[in-house]
Parts: structure tokens; sequence; C-alpha cells
């Protein structure tokens, strides 16, 4: 009866897990795809990640046009060190859409939500880590990464909280492998694999005994930093002209913004990681990189840059709580860390009046004349002919090699603009600048125009057009 009783709680918490996973998975899919269908990914990334995978299709892997009109390289490799993305090229050869990379990014920082409760399982009893879990799921900053656009970063997420528990199961192999797989989604990813490393090597302290014990603990960050370096100094130049974003540290200094944000952020996580005086180690790096950055996306709400910090402070969580006698301050705590979220939670359905500018707010308001643009976009995606376009509608046309979003070194065929919005305005007088009177409005609908180079025959798609 007793064995009866304990199985039956333990399948509560676990099923209890999974849902909230499920939902999360499902919701972040929902909320993705609609934004999609609005039109809202105008930040670039993913029309840049969708034609440098197209481009395994289409015979040059890697190749976007975004980054080879604003950097010369013609390989996303000159730009940033992501081998993981060869491992997604088969996926999105069967099904060639910037939809394939948001459901695999959803869907895997879902698996982060079930990994993150494994994790707090092991450490923890299971009711704590179920409610460590809906910390987790409901963080702010977890639906930022996933929102904002498509990044392959996002991929780490599950994977250092994975090589997180290897480290708890004594599985070295497979934390390696973990490792391994880390390494190869960004070139900055070694701050976080070798801070992991070293922080669980200093679990019992520092002392040439726990040195020793986990000398290869020690071998695998030093790899770790020693292939960041390369790939930085020596592989990316290869690629293109040099490492672009080491700029963003040329001028570094902390401002009120910056604190403000890391402030938030941690409560974001009820303040547990800050508690354990040795999630320093764990954390340091990362904040590092984000708080001495120039670029202000990098300690705002809403963007993708603490694909790093959001596992490992959950991990940091996770043991201050398991080390650490936080029982009379524990539900404040969460409570705190919930209505932070909340507070700082970057998804909104209509521009608000006054937003946080510590906030990138994704607003789910269609982008106007959405459905005539898709009739459009299908259309054009039926032709091989070039297009210049706004960047609202690069992603959606991003299957094909030679849709641009800048001027610079092309004469297009097409041009696809919105003349009702700014953007498309300013857009299309950039290339009148370029290319004079060289173009001829086909098409005009909600806004949404269609211009074509004098003396090309109308495509037989863009005749079926109403």
């Amino acid at each position: 009866m007793v064995k009866f009783q304990i199985k039956t709680r333990l399948l509560y918490y676990d099923v209890t897990a999974v849902l909230i996973a499920l939902v999360y998975s499902l919701a972040m899919v929902h909320l993705s795809l609609l934004k999609f269908r609005y039109l809202l990914y105008s930040s670039l990334d993913l029309g840049i990640f969708t034609q440098s995978l197209a481009g395994f299709v289409h015979g040059r892997p890697l190749f976007n046009t975004v980054e080879w009109q604003l950097y010369g390289v013609s390989n996303h490799f000159g730009v940033h060190f992501q081998p993981l993305l060869l491992l997604l090229a088969p996926v999105f050869k069967l099904f060639p859409s910037p939809k394939t990379l948001l459901v695999i990014q959803s869907l895997s920082l879902g698996s982060s939500v079930l990994l993150a409760y494994f994790l707090a399982k092991r450490a923890l009893n299971e009711k704590l880590a179920v409610a460590l879990t809906v910390l987790y799921a409901f963080n702010s900053s977890l639906v930022g990464i996933n929102l904002f656009e498509f990044h392959p970063v996002s991929l780490a997420v599950p994977l250092f909280l994975l090589a997180a528990i290897f480290l708890v199961d004594g599985r070295d192999r497979a934390f390696l492998f973990a490792s391994l797989l880390l390494l190869s989604v960004k070139e900055d990813t070694f701050l976080g694999v070798s801070s992991l490393a070293i922080w669980w090597t200093l679990r019992d302290g520092l002392s040439f005994e726990s040195l020793k014990k986990n000398l290869h603990l020690v071998i695998i960050a030093v790899i770790a930093v020693l292939y960041g370096v390369v790939v930085i100094k020596l592989v990316i130049p290869h690629f293109g002209r040099g490492y672009i974003y080491a700029d963003l540290y040329r001028h570094v200094h902390l401002t009120g913004r910056k604190l403000a944000y890391f402030l938030l952020f941690n409560l974001s996580f009820g303040l547990f990681p800050l508690f354990l005086p040795r999630n320093w180690v764990l954390l340091a790096l990362p904040w590092l990189e984000n708080l001495l950055a120039s670029r202000p996306s990098q300690y705002t709400f809403g963007f993708h840059y603490t694909y790093m910090l959001v596992p490992l402070s959950f991990v940091g969580a996770v043991f201050a709580l398991r080390e650490l006698d936080l029982r009379k301050i524990l539900s404040v705590l969460l409570a705190l860390g919930l209505m932070t979220s909340w507070a700082t939670m970057p998804v909104v359905r209509k521009p608000l009046d006054e937003q946080f500018s510590l906030v990138h707010y994704t607003v789910f308001k269609p982008f106007p004349g959405y459905k005539t643009a898709w009739d459009v976009i299908d259309a054009l995606l039926k032709t091989n002919l070039s297009i210049y376009t706004q960047p609202a509608f690069y992603p959606a046309l991003a299957t094909k090699q030679n849709v641009y979003v800048y001027p610079a070194r092309i004469t297009p065929d097409l041009v696809l603009v919105n003349v009702k919005t700014y953007r498309g305005r300013v857009y299309l007088k950039r290339l009148r600048g370029m290319a004079g009177t060289k173009y001829v409005c086909i098409y005009s609908k909600d806004g949404i125009e269609v211009f074509m180079k004098k003396g090309l025959k109308l495509p037989l798609p863009l005749k079926e057009l109403d």
C-alpha cells in the first residue's frame, strides 16, 4: 500500500511536469506561427537562417543575402560560427519553410521545461521540483528567447540543462558529448560550458584533491576556452572579414539600466541563484558578456541573448535550494519570481500606452494588409525573379536565394513593399534613388504594391493575382 502511494505521488508530479511542458510547447508553437502569419518577424534573423538553410537546397549552403550585402560574406560562418545548423539542414530539406524553424525552436524550449523538472527532481523533492518548473516555464526571458526571432542558440537551452543532469548523474562521457554539441551552437557558448564544468568541480570546495578528482572537467573547461578563442580569432575571420562583434566591448561601462536589468532578471528566478556564492562562478562570464556590451538589446527583456543565463540560472537556483535552508522565505521568493516575470513578460495583444524601457515587446497586432500580402508572397514564391522587399516580408520569401532587403549591389526584377507603412515607403524611396525610374507598378491593393523592372514579361503567377 505504501509503495503504491509513493508511485502514485511520483506519477502525479511527473504527469504535472509533462503537462506544463506540453502546455508551454503548444502555446509557443501557436504564438510563433501566429506571429509569422501576421508578418511580425521583422528583425531579419528568421529570414537569415531560413535563407541560409535553404542554401543547401539551392546549392549555396549557409548563404544569405543580408550578411552578403552588409558584411560581404557568402557564408553565415563569416558572422557566427554555428555548425549545429548542419544538423538542421536535413529536417529543413524535408520541410523547407520558416515555420519549420519556429516549430523546432518552440519544441526545443518546451523540452527544456521537462529537463528543468528532471534536474530539480534529482536535487530536491518532487513538490518543490514542480514549483520550480512553473517558475522556469513562466520565465519572461525564456518566453523572450522563444518569440523574438528564430536563433539556433535556442537549442542550447535544453542542452545546458541536459549537461547539468549528466553532471549530477556522474555521466562524464555524456557530459562531454553535450559540451561538444553546445560548442557547436555558437562561438560564445564556451563561456557557459567552461563555467558549468568549473562550477561542478568546485562543488566540494577549492582544494588540490577536488581539482585532481575532477581533472577531466578542468580539461574540458580549458579546451572549451581554447576552442572559443580559435573560432573567434581564426575560423570566423577565415570565412569573413574578422569578428565584427568585438566592437561591442571597446567602451566598457556599467549603467543604472544594466544594473536594473540584472536585478529584475534575478528577481524573475526568485533571487535563488544569488544566494549560493559558488553560483557566481557559474554565472559570472555569461553575465559579463551581456552587461559589458554596448548593445542595449543584450540587457533588455524580450531578446535571445540570455540563452545561457536562463538555463544556468535555473541550475544555480536548484542547487541554492539544495544546499541552503531557504524554507522560511521560499514561498515569498517563488511568488516574487512569478510576479517579476509577469511584469517583464514581452508579449502583449496591443501596443501599450506606456512601455517599460527594459522590455522589447512582441505586439500581436497584424501587419497592415497582411492577408493581401500573403496572396502576393505565395505568387512570388512561384517565380524565379529576384525581389527587393522590406523586412516584414523577408522571412516569408527567404526560401528563395534572390530576395534582398538592402538595395546595395543589386538591380532586382521585382519590388514588394507596403506603402502604408513607414518602412515600406523608406525602402521604396531607397530603390528609386538607386535605380531611377526603371520600375512600374504592376499590382496595388490594401497598400501592398509590386513594382517590376521595365521590359520584363509579367510572370504567370502574378497575372493570376486579383
